[in-house]
């Protein structure tokens, strides 16, 4: 890569570090104040401007040790002095400044809307107490806006580093009272603590890697940041936002520029110019790749379910990746990434649409070879100039995107080049296995290659399996993965089949990772762990790409009574094989995560309840209509922010919050990211699971209703096909849609949330009846009966036309209910205790007829839960 790109970029993302550095009180030598100030500072109606200029200048000079020691040679690239690239955009005299200069405009132009009726609410003096506003609370889909002023707006993020807590926002009354000396020593806090973690970040000697660790570094220290802080302003984006999308942006000029031979500054000024390109990227049938069956065996089900489901989130990544490399951009310039899908700032030049045209073919013909035709990537491209970013013709951009990226799906696989039968497919099966098509797939031939690989151990395995196999069996015990080119010397185990031939991944991480980085061949090295205290890596780049997975712990080789139920009576082999289980963090299998919804009794080693599983898919509704709409000042950063805080709640909050409640340690994540997840776990955890993930999602957009989660819940038997148990899951979830949205089903019952609240509280309400033995079992199953006698006679009501007699056998059931009442409840009460639990459960009797079916919900629940 050309080592200018790097420069580019790296100056249009550290454009505004002196923003940060003056808010964090930096120490600047004086000398260095005085001679930089006339530099880089504008200087209008008789005051130098734009401090947080010459800041940035300071931060390259003063934390030069911290930096790649490039940062400050004079011969990195053949373009300007790196500090004067990064610090000169408000005082530009070169082209290359201009680039910066006009990529942090362009970036501010929709970045610093102004209120169209307000003026001058934050004043100067002030711009440390402003605090980043929420950008889901200003959301609608009904044109109906918040009102143009800041009081309008209840929440603010909290000015601290990224995690699992601080994601959330607060109450604004919080930073009412923040008096100045506060807001100042928060701003100081952050600051410190960022440079400390910057002394740490590792692969310095390598430019390219260690700016994505910096990247990733950045967004958590910045992400809470208001990118602008003063003046008519709308502070809803980060300061780590808006200096991504400035390095996109110039790194983008930079290419077109050069590529077109018009390197001069009115050319690089030019708004009107077509100089962009958006790249979307889609991975097309994800669910056909996660849940694909038809093998011989269902040995290794879930390792290969994990192993597919985080090749999903690989593919993606290293798709965007390597068109980054092809066309000759930083990953800075991706924008989005997040569920299978990708968006990329680049160059609208003849090269560009080459490299695209070129690794678009490149990525499919490895599809094809590897999965025949059952999954596939769209690449959409839209043209787009300055003025389409900073004017109101945003919309129509979007729109243009939009409609692109739909008719691509429409042509997912080109058959004029991949249509017919796979080539020489049965040319690839070698006789000489005992199995020669693999077992695990059903699809692809054995390879002799694995044959012995101790991951399959006696199966025969495709090397595709294999590979998902090894995946899936590492990522729940390792926190680093490392990607590398395929001629990397790698140790350890490794993928049999590089991705796209030309990514290598492992997470055996060795001891000589440094030497690879020093030589190039270290392409990325992540950590994909967020560690119980909710602390985000700060030496490597943290990627939210692996969800929790339950493991054995102490507890479940501490709880006798539920190992014997487990395992019988635990011989010394089986004491052995927990204790293996526990060193080697085996994940729990569907069989035992099923036994955790059982629950104990008095009698000891007696459980009630049922064994199974209960699976949940939920996503967020209308999700197209908010990123089309939902947004009154719509631009390119805030829908980058948006995408980036929605995939924040399920890959940051979900899985910290799964590993670190004991109520919701035994539930699976099959996938969550972007706008939805996949959960499998005991059937009465995930239903309370369900109310938790809707009141805390409320919580995280600001209580916004018009953003709203569906949910669908099935109940199975925890040997059950995933495929089939996904389905169910699924026919759920289009079940809560079609219930207007913003709904869960749950045993083939669809209702909104609040109604399922309420349910729930008489569910709690009936296990206390229950508890108190004020009803027996014969009276909770009647109720079960009556539930649906009572949606019979809902149904009847709304009939226009006439009914047979026979359909009003429902109408009954109020008497029946009366005449149960009497025969079933406190039985064994007298006089006033009697009545009174007579006149307690009566109000069953408004339950039924308020909500019918629905009743099953918790009725379901109970009796399940009594067996």
């Amino acid at each position: 890569m050309d080592e200018n790109i790097n420069k580019i970029a790296i100056s249009g993302f550290l454009h505004d570090i002196g923003k940060f550095a003056e808010m964090g009180c930096m120490d600047i030598n004086p000398e260095f104040l005085n001679n930089h100030t006339d530099l880089y500072q504008p200087f209008f109606d008789g005051r130098h401007t734009h401090k947080h200029a010459v800041y940035t200048a300071a931060f390259i000079d003063h934390i030069e040790k911290f930096l790649p020691h490039e940062f400050n040679r004079g011969n990195w690239g053949s373009i300007d002095d790196f500090m004067n690239l990064a610090a000169g955009h408000h005082k530009p005299e070169t082209p290359f400044q201009w680039i910066i200069a006009i990529a942090d405009r362009v970036s501010s132009g929709f970045d610093r809307d102004e209120f169209e009726d307000y003026n001058k609410e934050i004043k100067v003096q002030d711009y440390k107490k402003t605090r980043l506003l929420t950008i889901f609370e200003g959301i609608s889909t009904d044109g109906k806006w918040k009102e143009d002023n800041l009081n309008a707006y209840l929440y603010r993020y909290p000015l601290k580093e990224l995690s699992p807590e601080n994601i959330f926002p607060v109450d604004r009354e919080d930073y009412r009272l923040l008096d100045s000396t506060r807001a100042s020593e928060e701003y100081k806090d952050l600051f410190l603590n960022f440079v400390g973690a910057l002394e740490f970040l590792e692969h310095k000697k390598n430019v390219p890697l260690w700016f994505e660790h910096f990247d990733s570094l950045f967004m958590i220290y910045a992400s809470h940041i208001p990118a602008a802080t003063v003046g008519n302003v709308v502070p809803d984006v980060s300061l780590y936002d808006h200096s991504k999308t400035t390095a996109a942006l110039a790194s983008a000029v930079y290419l077109y520029h050069l590529q077109n031979n018009s390197m001069e500054v009115e050319n690089i000024k030019d708004y009107a110019d077509k100089k962009f390109l958006i790249v979307n990227g889609d991975f097309y049938g994800i669910q056909n790749f996660i849940f694909t069956e038809g093998g011989s065996t269902n040995k290794a089900a879930a390792k290969l379910l994990r192993g597919r489901s985080f090749a999903v989130s690989l593919i993606t990544e290293l798709a965007a990746d390597m068109l980054c490399r092809e066309i000759g951009l930083t990953t800075c310039s991706i924008i989005t990434n997040a569920a299978g899908k990708f968006s990329i700032i680049a160059p609208n030049t003849k090269q560009t649409n080459d490299a695209i045209k070129t690794i678009q073919e490149k990525i499919n013909d490895w599809l094809i070879r590897m999965f025949y035709g059952e999954t596939s990537f769209g690449i959409s491209l839209i043209d787009a100039s300055s003025d389409d970013f900073v004017s109101k013709r945003f919309d129509s951009l979007w729109d243009r995107i939009t409609e692109d990226s739909e008719k691509k799906k429409y042509n997912k696989i080109n058959l004029d080049k991949y249509g017919g039968v796979i080539g020489n497919y049965l040319d690839q099966f070698n006789n000489d296995l005992s199995k020669k098509l693999c077992p695990f797939c059903g699809k692809r031939p054995s390879s002799a290659e694995v044959e012995n690989d101790q991951l399959i151990k006696d199966e025969s395995a495709c090397k595709v399996c294999r590979d998902h196999i090894y995946l899936g069996t590492n990522i729940v015990k390792t926190d680093k993965i490392a990607i590398t080119t395929i001629d990397a010397e790698i140790y350890g185990k490794k993928l049999c089949e590089p991705i796209f031939s030309e990514y290598q991944v492992s997470l055996d991480v060795d001891g000589k990772l440094m030497q690879l980085s020093d030589k190039g061949t270290l392409l990325k090295y992540w950590d994909i762990s967020i560690s119980q205290d909710g602390n985000l890596s700060k030496k490597i780049t943290a990627k939210f790409i692996n969800g929790y997975v339950p493991k054995y712990s102490k507890d479940d080789e501490e709880d006798e009574s539920l190992n014997r139920l487990l395992y019988g009576e635990k011989s010394e082999k089986k004491k052995e094989e927990l204790f293996d289980m526990l060193n080697d963090k085996v994940p729990k299998s569907f069989h035992h995560i099923a036994k955790w919804a059982l629950n104990s009794t008095d009698v000891p080693d007696k459980f009630a309840g049922i064994e199974a599983l209960g699976v949940l898919k939920a996503d967020v509704d209308n999700l197209g209509l908010i990123f089309a709409c939902g947004l009154k000042r719509n631009s390119l950063s805030r829908l980058a922010t948006l995408s980036r805080q929605m995939n924040h709640f399920f890959t940051i909050y979900l899985p910290n919050t799964l590993s670190t409640k004991e109520d919701f340690e035994n539930i699976y994540t099959v996938f969550a990211g972007g706008d939805d997840l996949f959960l499998i776990g005991p059937w009465n955890k995930i239903i309370d699971f369900a109310m938790f993930l809707d009141e805390f999602f409320q919580k995280y957009v600001c209580g916004n209703n018009k953003i709203t989660l569906s949910a669908g819940i099935s109940i199975n038997k925890p040997g059950e096909p995933v495929l089939s148990i996904g389905e169910r899951s699924e026919t759920s979830l289009k079940k809560s849609k079609g219930n207007g949205r913003n709904s869960i089903t749950i045993f083939d019952e669809s209702v909104k949330w609040r109604d399922y609240e309420d349910l729930n509280k008489i569910k709690e309400t009936i296990e206390s009846w229950m508890d108190s033995k004020t009803i027996n079992n014969a009276m909770l199953y009647r109720l079960n009966t009556f539930s649906s006698l009572a949606e019979q006679e809902k149904e009847l009501l709304t009939i226009k036309d006439g009914v047979d007699m026979e359909e009003c056998e429902c109408l009954k059931w109020g008497a029946m209910f009366k005449y149960t009442l009497i025969r079933n409840v406190g039985k064994n009460l007298k006089g006033d205790e009697k009545d009174r639990a007579l006149s307690e459960v009566e109000k069953a009797a408004g339950w039924l007829a308020q909500y019918g079916g629905t009743m099953k919900i918790p009725l379901w629940q109970v009796i399940y839960n009594q067996r």
